[in-house]
């Protein structure tokens, strides 16, 4: 089928939270993308620049659309469109529900974490350490941002991430143990660490906001591995990634890993 102008307008103004906020979609662009994705997801449409290419166990030829390459540049957000991409809905009430933290388990809290490409890693890099959902302040990135969902490579459908008053978040669960990146902190690689808890990164400027810093139990420091010659900040990605292999690692009898610096994104 041809994509109609009106879908095409529609689908094109994707790219920006208030439209799809208001239409209750988003998108997902690339081959990959999609198969990781399509089960989690109600399917809106396919759109490709090639009918052939559509699989037929995705089961979508009644919602599969064919446009031209100067129409799927219009829609897609990539400087270099895939030749395929979906459209999404977003659930029903995707925002409004906080399930109930389960004590035994380990979380990711983000706050205020403001790329989207930073998002979407760190989402990959929590599917790949099994932290299958985030707890992330309402002031984070949209996780249905374009950049977010493709920084995410397929992992999307595999971690939920809530949207949530962080600070009642921990206040309603006082019996699970609060960690925090923070330059005050105890040496990562020294430190007791728990098999369960929250684990909080912060802003990418500002670090971990006031009143979530003086919530965490457990401040934890990545120190440099040479203190006089460094850089000034670990990326949050990276430094999430360091903290979970470290969570993980020491959890399974794993090796201590070496610092790798400063997180400025995490322990302002």
């Amino acid at each position: 089928m041809e994509l109609s102008k009106a879908k095409q307008g529609i689908y094109s103004q994707l790219s920006r939270r208030k439209m799809r906020d208001r239409h209750g979609l988003f998108i997902a662009e690339g081959r990959k993308s999609i198969e990781d994705t399509i089960g989690s997801f109600e399917v809106e449409a396919i759109v490709s620049t090639n009918p052939e290419s559509i699989p037929e166990e995705w089961g979508c030829r009644n919602v599969s659309f064919v446009v031209s390459q100067g129409q799927m540049g219009k829609i897609s957000s990539l400087s270099t469109p895939s030749d395929i991409l979906a459209v999404y809905r977003i659930p029903d009430g995707y925002y409004d529900n906080v399930p109930e933290p389960a004590p035994d388990k380990l979380y990711l809290l983000l706050d205020g974490v403001q790329d989207p490409g930073n998002l979407g890693t760190i989402i990959r890099t929590a599917h790949w350490f099994g932290i299958d959902r985030i707890y992330a302040s309402k002031d984070t990135v949209d996780i249905f941002n374009p950049k977010t969902v493709q920084s995410t490579m397929g992992s999307l459908g595999r971690v939920e991430v809530v949207y949530c008053d962080l600070c009642r978040l921990l206040n309603d669960n006082p019996e699970i143990p609060v960690y925090g990146t923070l330059l005050n902190g105890d040496n990562i690689y020294e430190a007791s660490l728990s098999a369960s808890g929250f684990i909080i990164m912060g802003n990418e400027g500002k670090g971990i906001s006031a009143p979530i810093r003086n919530m965490v139990t457990s401040p934890l420091l990545i120190p440099p591995y040479d203190s006089g010659n460094h850089s000034e900040s670990l990326n949050v990605a990276v430094a999430t990634a360091v903290v979970l292999s470290q969570f993980r690692g020491c959890l399974n009898g794993g090796l201590k890993w070496g610092g790798i610096g400063r997180d400025g994104a995490g322990w302002g």
